[in-house]
């Protein structure tokens, strides 16, 4: 394998941040373990999180400032809603970011002899990037996204915000021509078949399937676990309206089984709110919200519960559904989104999201099901880690990505 000076180029690289900002730091970290020389473009706001991190040589990375108009649209975005805000504030502050990651890209690539260009993030199809006209390959991706709210639900999404999206769509391909990163990219990567139809239609490079989420390592079976009498369900995840943890409390007090109890990992703008939803509940007592948890701690987490639950209506990946997986649990989710491209038959439970209703009860109907089943429990285990070992190991992930560069660069030759 040749040895080659890779630059990796993102808005945000940090464990700290989670989801999105995990997949370039992913990348930047794995692929240097791979002796090649990687480089990495992020944003000053987290530079704590990397400069004490002994895996990295903190030469390699190059910071592009947080000036004030940063910092003003940063408080805007704070006062819109979550989805308003990311095609919104969101876009300017990430088109002003990606300025400063152009100028700053061309000085790296002439400095450091760099070969490629990734970059990792924002998964979004529809987002431009500006990383073209830099001398080298691009490769964007894996993306993942093209969501919406199943058809049951589509009035939890204002008239604004429908309008709003209507808008970005249509306009996608045009200002996707305007700043023709996706355009003149080399390759483009997506997640899945639905990711791809939400890419602008007009592009002149590869587009390549890749899951953009991954888990680094498996535990080859559940850890040993005294006898037990009560089925700990867990949900992990941020407390915001579309991971419907009210449908999850609801289904928890619907279950016939007693011997039950619902933790709640994560934190977010509604978990004031769902206490005191739980606290209203008849089983609010077997109910336990922990807070923000950090990842040193989270597979300790994993590895005391007994099965794993997700109701959201709008995950476009669902990590947290592979990390579960590679720790043994059985899954039950919302056949809606990223948690359908990562279960397969015999690793967990899917639900159609018909209705509200329909959710609650179908939730609480396999939450007794587990409860009474521990056999099944262990086997829908034990089949999840052989399935995410097989597909879903970061360490074959980057060996794919490096795949793809090599054959980007033998074809320029």
């Amino acid at each position: 394998m040749k040895k080659l000076n890779i630059l990796i180029v993102c808005e945000h690289a940090s464990s700290q941040f989670g989801g999105e900002a995990m997949l370039p730091l992913n990348y930047f970290l794995l692929l240097s373990k791979m002796q090649h020389d990687v480089f990495l473009i992020t944003h000053s706001r987290v530079k704590p999180h990397l400069e004490n991190n002994n895996d990295i040589i903190q030469e390699h990375i190059f910071y592009i400032p947080d000036t004030w108009l940063h910092q003003f649209l940063y408080k805007i975005s704070c006062k819109l809603p979550d989805r308003v805000s990311v095609v919104t504030t969101g876009v300017v502050m990430h088109f002003v970011t990606q300025i400063y990651q152009w100028k700053l890209a061309k000085k790296v690539i002439k400095l450091k002899k760099i070969d490629i260009v990734h970059e990792p993030a924002p998964v979004s199809p529809a987002q431009p990037s500006m990383m073209f006209g830099l001398g080298v390959p691009v490769v964007i991706g894996p993306m993942n996204g093209g969501m919406a709210f199943p058809p049951a639900f589509q009035a939890m999404a204002s008239r604004f915000e429908n309008m709003l999206y209507a808008l970005v769509r249509f306009f996608s391909s045009l200002y996707n021509l305007l700043i023709p990163g996706k355009f003149l990219a080399d390759v483009v990567l997506v997640a899945n078949i639905r990711t791809q139809k939400a890419l602008p239609k007009f592009r002149l490079g590869q587009v390549i399937e890749l899951v953009e989420n991954g888990i680094f390592s498996v535990v080859e079976k559940r850890p040993e676990q005294l006898i037990k009498h009560t089925l700990k369900v867990l949900y992990v995840g941020r407390l915001v309206d579309w991971k419907k943890i009210d449908i999850l409390i609801d289904a928890f007090n619907a279950c016939k089984s007693q011997n039950i109890e619902l933790v709640i990992v994560g934190d977010g703008v509604l978990k004031h709110d769902l206490e005191n939803y739980a606290i209203n509940s008849p089983l609010n007592k077997k109910i336990t919200f922990t807070g923000a948890v950090s990842h040193a701690e989270i597979n300790e987490i994993y590895d005391t519960a007994d099965i794993f639950v997700l109701p959201s209506i709008r995950e476009c990946g669902g990590a947290v559904v592979l990390e579960a997986m590679s720790r043994g649990l059985a899954v039950i989710a919302t056949n809606w989104g990223g948690p359908a491209d990562y279960l397969a038959e015999g690793t967990g439970i899917l639900v159609e999201p018909r209705s509200r209703e329909y959710l609650v009860q179908a939730f609480a109907k396999n939450i007794d099901l587990f409860a009474m089943d521990d056999q099944l429990r262990q086997q829908m285990g034990l089949a999840a880690i052989k399935h995410v070992s097989t597909h879903f190991l970061w360490q074959k992930k980057v060996e794919a990505v490096t795949t793809i560069y090599e054959s980007l660069l033998k074809d320029k030759t």
